[in-house]
């Protein structure tokens, strides 16, 4: 096994080495044609450790994790992980706000960690430093915790490390509805003996809608050091500094379907008489986010067998500014347009983390382990004053009125009227709501992945979380509501079976998610506490990896079984009991292939099925909203010349489909859900020693099309042409 990992180790370091020609040179015998990121070689064993936090290949893995590497990302041209995660099988955008959710599995989440550890901020972080994506499916509570994770799965985004060389990179890019884009990538090392070693990357980005109102503008800098002390120890720190400034998308909620038990109105936005070019917006509407994201690493081989590897993060995010919903009204035919302001909207983590791991026989058997310990603080506060006629964004609990009203079609005589100068004079006077909550995790976990013999692979894993939820404090009324305590356990366990060794596996596993649940206030004036809710999961399938990539492949059939969900009492709806059920089970085949030199292909297809089988009687029976559409799939082929003239010219093609979406599901209401849609887009590139010429186009058929979750919908984005230089210097 040492000379399997010094051989993976070597060849590894020779293909790094044989790239790196300051960032350009063009690859043999890979899929695309041209490598950014070194190290990141083998996308699917690379996520495999850090869905396990333990050296662990893909085929000893018993979890799926689907992956975007740095090739692909490099490739086409991305500027937000939106785009990325479209090449991921089986996810699927939904509420599109400033920190969007996906769907992955029925289940809503969120771009929410950064190399294994939390990194959530209220924004999605700009995709310059990621080296690839990876969505680990499934509830990951044993090693992931439950703080950010969902119980479809998470999603977990792989950084650029500083490398052993020198090279300096710098990108120009512009487009259609004035997009402009430069990113830059610079390492350098510190010594003459590679002791310390840095890193940079940076981007500028900024883009005005499709629509008649719309502007993004993002400021991004990474920078990261490395330092080896001795053969023993090694310090990583990095950091990630973001200023975004927007306005946000635009989120529409639709009438109910159903009136008095009649089909009244529309069930899908092709039955709305909206506009796809008006926003209801104005350009000085703006949600200001600043982001300060700090992380440390300490490694440190304490013997042959055993690392002590401490993680350290902090991130803190201020966002400040008017956020606007819109809910139709009259038929459809109106809209009433919604503003919170936040002045600001806060959110800091901090997170300790001690992991040991070892590699240890007993006898015959071979173990790697992991010990582990974390510490979570999260703390959320909010200055908020609503334009929104909800109590929870009023201050002292009053209701404060909508902004205004506007018409659907056609002229309306106050469609202009919304403005900063306008929502600040409304402000006035009005007493915002001043709230902050904050909760601490403790969690011990352990995992020992046992070969018993050389293709048969065990997993045994288990955690236990402590969360001490303080509560939530209302400034405005001097009172603390909410705070409670609550204990979880999760396990995990999972078997792999080499059928064919290096190359065909066979795995199942029963893995466990939880979500803590808060005290309810009863109509009685009693306090139900609740324990947390459960996700189980039992999955099974297989993997298959050529040894010449000639395939690379997963087919994985889940089903996610979820219990005490808290729910009205069917027999007293005043109260609330902890019964509820649902599922959601599905398969999903992920197939990449790289047949020819020169030649890389891509798709994927899944399906899923959700069901609320112990609810409300207004929803039992029916599929869950923020389940995302039943049927999904993704393709993209790629073609680099290798030889001959036209050597480093490539062309690549794909799209995605993405089937209905419920955003309205119950019997009194109806069912309200999006149109199936087909997305396409194209990508051409010529690459040289000292520069990358691309031309990509994203939606090229220019296709309207609506998406979305918590209730709203958003039309998507049409047709994008982006045009790139990047120069090697």
């Amino acid at each position: 096994m040492k000379k399997v990992l010094f051989s993976i180790l070597f060849i590894g370091n020779y293909i790094a080495s044989q790239a790196q020609d300051k960032d350009s040179t063009i690859l043999k015998n890979t899929d695309l044609h041209e490598v950014i990121i070194r190290g990141v070689n083998n996308s699917a064993d690379v996520s495999s450790e850090y869905t396990s936090r333990i050296p662990l290949k893909n085929l000893e893995n018993p979890q799926v994790t689907h992956s975007v590497n740095s090739k692909l990302i490099l490739n086409r041209n991305y500027f937000v992980q939106y785009n990325m995660l479209s090449n991921a099988t089986g996810v699927s955008p939904s509420w599109a706000g400033v920190s969007p959710y996906y769907t992955v599995r029925g289940f809503r989440t969120r771009s929410n960690f950064r190399n294994g550890i939390l990194g959530y901020v209220a924004s999605d972080i700009d995709p310059v430093n990621i080296a690839q994506l990876d969505v680990v499916k499934g509830p990951s509570g044993t090693l992931f915790g439950s703080s950010m994770t969902v119980f479809g799965g998470v999603i977990n985004r792989v950084t650029v490390k500083p490398q052993d060389d020198t090279f300096t990179s710098i990108t120009l890019a512009g487009g259609n509805n004035n997009f402009q884009r430069a990113t830059f990538d610079v390492n350098a090392k510190l010594d003459a003996q590679s002791k310390s070693l840095m890193r940079v990357t940076g981007a500028y980005t900024n883009k005005e809608s499709f629509q008649d109102q719309g502007v993004y503008q993002n400021l991004f800098l990474a920078p990261s050091f490395t330092y080896k002390a001795s053969d023993k120890l090694r310090i990583d720190a990095e950091a990630e500094i973001l200023r975004r400034v927007s306005t946000n998308n635009l989120l529409l909620t639709p009438m109910n379907p159903l009136k008095n038990g009649v089909l009244t109105y529309a069930e899908s936005p092709s039955g709305l008489n909206l506009d796809y070019y008006k926003s209801y917006t104005d350009n000085s509407v703006l949600y200001k986010t600043t982001a300060i994201n700090l992380y440390g690493k300490i490694s440190y081989m304490l013997s042959n067998q055993w690392k002590s590897e401490t993680n350290l993060m902090t991130s803190n995010s201020e966002s400040y500014g008017n956020y606007q919903t819109m809910v139709m009204t009259n038929n459809n035919a109106s809209i009433v347009r919604r503003i919170v302001n936040y002045a600001p909207e806060t959110i800091i983590n901090q997170q300790v983390q001690q992991n040991f791991i070892g590699d240890l026989k007993t006898g015959s058997v071979r173990h790697r382990v992991l010990l582990g310990a974390d510490y979570y603080r999260y703390v959320y506060g909010t200055t908020a004053n609503g334009l929104d006629g909800s109590k929870a964004n009023a201050a002292n609990g009053v209701a404060r009125p909508t902004f205004d009203t506007v018409a659907v079609a056609g002229k309306s005589v106050n469609a202009g009227l919304l403005n900063e100068s306008e929502i600040n004079s409304r402000l006035l006077g009005r007493v915002p709501a001043i709230t902050k909550t904050t909760f601490t995790t403790y969690s011990i976990y352990a995992s020992d992945v046992i070969n018993p013999t050389k293709n048969l692979t065990l997993m045994l894993s288990a955690r236990v979380d402590f969360l001490q939820n303080s509560g939530t404090y209302n400034k405005t009324t001097d009172v603390w509501t909410g705070a409670y305590d609550q204990t979880a356990f999760s396990p995990k366990v999972g078997l792999t079976y080499q059928l064919l060794p290096e190359q065909l596996a066979f795995f199942a596993s029963y893995m466990n998610g939880f979500q803590n649940v808060a005290p309810v206030s009863q109509v009685d004036g009693t306090v139900a506490n609740f324990k947390p809710q459960y996700g189980n999961q039992f999955e099974t399938g297989l993997k298959y990896a050529h040894e010449k990539h000639l395939l690379d492949a997963s087919l994985s059939l889940y089903d996610i079984r979820i219990s005490n969900t808290v729910r009205a009492n069917p027999e007293n709806v005043s109260m609330f009991i902890q019964n509820g059920k649902q599922y959601s089970r599905g398969v999903e085949i992920d197939l990449q292939s790289r047949p020819v030199e020169g030649l890389y292909l891509h798709g994927g297809v899944a399906y899923n099925d959700s069901k609320l089988t112990s609810s409300d009687a207004n929803t039992e029976g029916l599929r869950p909203v923020n389940s995302g559409p039943a049927w999904m799939s993704n393709w993209y082929a790629n073609y680099t010349f290798m030889k001959g003239d036209l050597k480093g010219l490539a062309i690549g093609f794909g799209g995605n489909y993405y089937g209905k979406d419920n955003i309205i599901n119950t019997k009194s209401a109806g069912t309200f859900a999006t149109d199936a849609y087909t997305l396409f887009n194209a990508v051409v590139s010529y690459s040289q020693k000292a520069y990358t010429l691309s031309l990509s186009g994203d939606n090229i058929f220019d296709t309207k099309y609506y998406y979305g979750g918590r209730g709203f919908i958003t039309p998507g984005n049409l047709r994008q042409v982006i045009l790139s230089l990047k120069l090697n210097l």
